[in-house]
């Protein structure tokens, strides 16, 4: 999936979050059919019959505050015994996007 659709779905499941469904009642576009079907057969929401709109999943969620993460976090490293020579080092959690 690419930056700018992945954008969109986490859009999409933000909307969930709030209007219980990735658009408004009024909206009939088929980019929100699309991004509904892609949502729930990721599990990332699911219909929930007692309220009578979709809800995000627990992987829906975390899909959407590991976009709010840094992709990487500064660790300093050093050697002993000759501090002078310690270089930060980048260390990423996710692999570099191509």
């Amino acid at each position: 999936m690419t930056d700018v659709q992945e954008a969109k779905l986490i859009e999409a499941l933000q909307q969930v979050d709030v209007l219980g469904d990735v658009a408004p009642p009024g909206v009939h576009d088929p980019m929100t059919m699309v991004l509904r079907q892609l949502a729930v057969a990721g599990d990332l929401m699911r219909w929930d019959d007692n309220r009578g709109y979709y809800v995000l999943t627990g992987t829906g969620r975390s899909r959407i505050s590991a976009r709010r993460r840094a992709p990487g976090t500064l660790v300093h490293f050093t050697k002993r015994g000759d501090p002078e020579e310690s270089k930060p080092v980048v260390v990423t959690r996710f692999p570099a996007r191509t």
